[in-house]
């Protein structure tokens, strides 16, 4: 046997196995998809949530709260502080001499299930933040737009975000839904690139004001030039003796309510985490099965004339090929799920699967393999002729 012949033993008789055992590898290899795919999907799923709020806002505005608030859910402003903030310079004019300013009330809401046969179940009601709005939003937040039907133009009337079925199915275009207990058609659906909005239910400011007995607003949002305008007014605000309020620029406003679930984001990555290794002690658990049948095929080889090197070398590498083969299925299962859209609370947000996950998808998987054929490789290669021709 040439020594070339010998070298490339570990990789042929890996390769060949693989494929000439097409039972045992489709049953191996499936279960690594398996392990794979929970793996992937659980760390999209992580970054895609903490990518919502990251990706929501305009460098050009700047949300106005009341003084000590930390989101526009416990913020309470006058109308006279209201309109003090509408009209602070830096603020930008339409061509009327209008400022472009979106007076909004946000707050969250239980909405019963459309159809729903006991609307006060807590079964049958999902949490969702309802936000009033006024005509000057849609060119405060340019990335909102109407995709299908019209605005609001008589009370009742609501627009739903266009990801908001996720978490009120059944929920759609001259459909009904129950505010503060009052019936509301939906008349059209907004969309806005993936933000936070597209979870939400907008409603006319004056109709959301009468169902819930509130005069107070809970922000402002003010469109300014740019984001160096907008870090300026912030600071003006901020320092201002006629108006007593809290201000940031809007990708701040929401950067800071991503913080306030990094909690959860940790949660959810310690999860997948944890998966994870079980994924691999379980992927690992079925290679060692696997390959701890082919001792006596391994003594076979060694009474060939192969080193215990080889043999071992071929056992592991078979195990690794197997493995990737599984990670590469798996990390395909889980990028069929890319861009499908998921519900988690009040929040519904679409997955995310990048290459970065599926990279450590197939890292996982190798390690599934390496981890799996370790054993059985060691064992191969120390094994006495004898012992392993005798092995049943």
């Amino acid at each position: 046997m040439s020594a070339l012949s010998g070298l490339a033993l570990p990789f042929r008789y890996a390769w060949r196995n693989a494929l000439a055992r097409k039972g045992a590898t489709a049953v191996t290899g499936f279960g690594v998809a398996i392990s794979v795919m929970v793996y992937v999907v659980m760390g999209a799923t992580a970054d895609s949530l903490a990518g919502v709020a990251a990706g929501t806002g305009d460098p050009a505005n700047v949300v106005v709260l009341s003084k000590g608030s930390s989101s526009a859910e416990s913020s309470s402003l006058d109308m006279p502080t209201v309109n003090g903030a509408r009209f602070a310079a830096g603020v930008l004019r339409d061509a009327d001499g209008a400022p472009l300013a979106s007076v909004e009330m946000l707050g969250m809401r239980r909405i019963p299930l459309p159809g729903a046969l006991d609307p006060d179940d807590p079964a049958a009601q999902r949490y969702v933040n309802v936000r009033g709005f006024t005509p000057e939003a849609f060119r405060v937040h340019p990335s909102v737009r109407l995709l299908a039907g019209r605005l609001p133009t008589a009370p009742g009337e609501v627009l739903i975000g266009r990801l908001l079925p996720e978490s009120v199915p059944g929920v759609e275009i001259g459909g009904e839904l129950r505010i503060e207990g009052r019936p509301h058609r939906v008349v059209g659906v907004l969309g806005a690139g993936g933000q936070l909005f597209e979870s939400e239910i907008w409603a006319s400011l004056e109709d959301l004001r009468g169902s819930s007995g509130k005069r107070e607003a809970s922000a402002v949002v003010l469109r300014t030039a740019g984001a160096a305008e907008a870090a300026a007014l912030v600071e003006s605000l901020e320092t201002s003796r006629q108006l007593s309020v809290s201000s940031r620029t809007e990708p701040d406003y929401y950067a800071r309510l991503q913080h306030a679930s990094t909690a959860f984001i940790w949660l959810g990555n310690v999860v997948g985490a944890l998966m994870g290794l079980g994924a691999i002690v379980a992927g690992a658990n079925t290679m060692y099965a696997t390959m701890s049948r082919r001792i006596r095929e391994m003594g076979t080889l060694r009474a060939l004339g192969f080193g215990r090197w080889r043999v071992g070398a071929s056992l592991l590498l078979e195990s690794g090929v197997v493995a990737l083969l599984g990670g590469a299925l798996g990390v395909g299962l889980a990028s069929a799920c890319d861009g499908l859209a998921f519900s988690l609370v009040s929040l519904a947000f679409e997955l995310d699967v990048g290459a970065g996950h599926a990279l450590r998808g197939m890292g996982m998987a190798l390690a599934i393999g390496l981890v799996g054929g370790f054993l059985p490789a060691r064992s191969a290669s120390r094994l006495e002729i004898v012992a392993a021709l005798r092995h049943v």
